[in-house]
């Protein structure tokens, strides 16, 4: 009988070590794969080849959080492109991360563009009432 609670208590100093290791690796996965799904998309929406070379992309994600930021630079733009591209980017991407686009406009004046996420919410408005006017 004494043998069985040694086993048992063995294993439960196991799982308590073994356990939170496994847990803390999965989500560093989770966030790694969707820090990858996240620059492809941003890679697919900017690849041309007026912008080969001009370009750098920074995805920032959480283990345990969702929401996610997408930093994008581009070397000596204009106003229209970079609009275009951000607007291209926002249709492209989830609401949950956070877009910036840095440049500067025609090589002389820093620009920085900023999307930010719209907090979710978890239950919708309700109703207001209305007043019956007889």
């Amino acid at each position: 009988m004494q043998e069985i609670i040694q086993f048992g208590g063995a294993l439960v100093v196991l799982a308590l070590t073994l356990v939170p290791v496994v847990a803390w690796a999965a989500f560093l996965n989770l966030r790694d794969r969707r820090q990858t799904r996240l620059l492809q998309s941003v890679l697919e929406e900017v690849r041309s080849r007026d912008l080969l070379g001009r370009i750098a992309v920074r995805v920032r994600s959480g283990a345990l959080r969702r929401r996610s930021a997408v930093t994008v630079h581009i070397l000596g733009g204009s106003e229209e492109e970079l609009r275009e591209i951000l607007t291209r980017l926002a249709q492209r991407l989830s609401p949950r991360v956070r877009l910036e686009l840095i440049s500067q406009l025609d090589g002389v004046v820093p620009a920085t563009l900023t999307v930010e996420p719209r907090p979710a919410r978890p239950f919708p408005r309700p109703a207001r009432p209305t007043l019956a006017t007889s």
